[in-house]
């Protein structure tokens, strides 16, 4: 089960860790302004606390907001902190999940990068003692979720397989009984 457990770790950091460097060059997107990938780092952040809850620590995504911040010359602790407000809502999300049918799991799981994308347009405009145009912090989300399906596409295929490893693991055989 450990080895499993680290397998499925190595993904997740490794996108947390790269999705960053790759927000720090300029990339001339038609909308959001530079803010699809932060904002796709906070989707996969999303993602994976959903998806796998109790993996991903808190130190990590502390550290990919971090060099999101310093990668992207944004001000320091912006994205730290929509990346750890982004943690909290889905752990408490998985809590309230339990409690609750699909239909309202699948509103509350749409409606979160909703939500994300308010906060951190709040967290921009206090940052800058100054309403900050709501339309590019949108606009970075959306190109965000649309550049979503290669992470997912990724996780998709990690967990595929781990189910087929852990389904063919000779450790996992039982012993037949004399009976």
């Amino acid at each position: 089960m450990f080895r499993y457990r680290i397998t499925a770790l190595v993904l997740p950091v490794m996108l947390l860790a790269f999705l960053p460097t790759l927000a720090a060059s300029q990339w001339h997107m038609p909308l959001g302004d530079g803010l699809a990938f932060p904002f796709l780092t906070v989707l996969v952040v999303l993602i994976c606390a959903l998806r796998y809850p109790g993996l991903l620590p808190s130190p990590l995504v502390f550290c990919s907001g971090l060099a999101c911040d310093l990668f992207t010359r944004s001000p320091l602790g912006y994205w730290t902190l929509v990346m750890l407000i982004t943690l909290a809502l889905a752990r408490f999300a998985e809590t309230f999940h339990e409690h609750h049918g699909r239909l309202v799991r699948a509103v509350s799981t749409v409606l979160l990068p909703a939500f994300i994308t308010l906060i951190a347009w709040i967290l921009a405009s206090l940052y800058e003692l100054s309403w900050q145009p709501v339309r590019t912090t949108i606009e970075g989300m959306l190109m965000a979720l649309l550049l979503l399906i290669v992470p997912v596409l990724l996780l998709m295929g990690l967990e595929t397989l781990l189910i087929t490893k852990k389904q063919n693991d000779p450790s996992r055989t039982f012993r037949r009984s004399r009976y």
